[in-house]
């Protein structure tokens, strides 16, 4: 029994390694004849079945008219063999934009298809496995794509998974399959989680660390009114009142030193620190404030934007990270 199942894994392991040579690795990939496999499908086999009960039955009472009838339908199983091999070759697969997302998060991966031979290819089918296939005709006219969605897992570098082309037009008496991998990682952020002293901080920086700048969000007071001013500023209601001419001051309020840093969560494990951060990153984007980040000995200055955000989280998703190899990031 255990040198049966030995076999059966070596089999395995085998019948992976023989695929995975094959398998084209590229961000642009070309379908191409050694990469394609071909078998019947159960509707194939069904009909593989009945045409040799066809061929039996035909020999024995010596029927001409059965004999015609059965190999009409051989000649359309094996044309189908060449319509749904060549519906699958030919193709190319482009990797679209990937935006990065936070770890646990779906991924929406963009794929671009065209046609290398210039014609019409139907009911293709792309997914991870073959119980997530998505399908779609590409179409010589008109751009064509197809978004597979995929789950993350952990922040960092992340490896996209080997995907399935697969057709069976246009019988469905045969399934055609090729599976092949994009090569560019796409960066997973940590997963955002809220700290228990965010709140408490927060208000510590509303009361003790703010500073007023001019601006337009709130009504600071008034003032004598200046020529050149807006009319639109001018407090019309104290002028009806034979007040004196005065115009609106308003004032932004901003935090004057936000500095997120590494060392503000002592005793907590290195993946829980930085979602800390990373929550705390992004509701401060989200109020457009400035604020610093250190991490360790590495000090990202302040400033606000998404271009800082963005600056932010990568370094937080590659710090101490096992992968360090340079990648393009969609």
């Amino acid at each position: 029994m255990k040198k049966n199942l030995v076999k059966t894994n070596l089999f395995k392991t085998r019948l992976r390694q023989f695929f995975g040579n094959r398998m084209p690795i590229a961000d642009t990939v070309k379908l191409q004849q050694k990469s394609t496999y071909i078998l019947p499908t159960r509707a194939g086999f069904l009909l593989v079945g009945i045409i040799a009960l066809m061929v039996i039955a035909a020999t024995n009472y010596q029927n001409n008219l059965a004999f015609l009838l059965t190999f009409l339908i051989l000649s359309l199983g094996l044309v189908s063999i060449l319509f749904t091999f060549k519906n699958l070759q030919g193709l190319i697969f482009k990797l679209g934009i990937v935006e990065s997302v936070f770890a646990s998060q779906m991924l929406r991966v963009t794929i671009h298809l065209s046609s290398q031979s210039k014609q019409n290819h139907f009911t293709i089918g792309t997914g991870v496995s073959d119980s997530s296939v998505y399908f779609s005709n590409v179409l010589t006219k008109r751009d064509n794509q197809v978004i597979i969605p995929i789950q993350s897992h952990q922040r960092g570098w992340f490896q996209l998974p080997r995907i399935m082309a697969t057709s069976s037009f246009p019988f469905g008496l045969l399934k055609v399959w090729s599976w092949f991998q994009f090569a560019t990682p796409v960066l997973i952020y940590p997963k955002p989680i809220e700290p228990p002293a965010a709140a408490k901080q927060g208000r510590q920086d509303e009361e003790e660390g703010v500073t007023k700048a001019s601006g337009s969000d709130d009504l600071y007071g008034l003032k004598t009114y200046q020529a050149g001013e807006p009319i639109s500023r001018i407090d019309w209601k104290a002028f009806a009142r034979e007040r004196g001419l005065f115009s609106k001051e308003f004032v932004a309020y901003q935090s004057q030193d936000l500095v997120f840093d590494w060392n503000d969560f002592p005793n907590t494990e290195k993946e829980l620190r930085l979602s800390y951060l990373c929550y705390l990153v992004v509701e401060a984007s989200k109020c457009n404030y400035e604020y610093s980040l250190r991490l360790s000995e590495k000090l990202i200055p302040k400033d606000c934007g998404e271009q800082h955000k963005r600056k932010c989280l990568e370094a937080l998703a590659l710090f101490q990270s096992e992968r360090k190899s340079a990648a393009k990031v969609h």
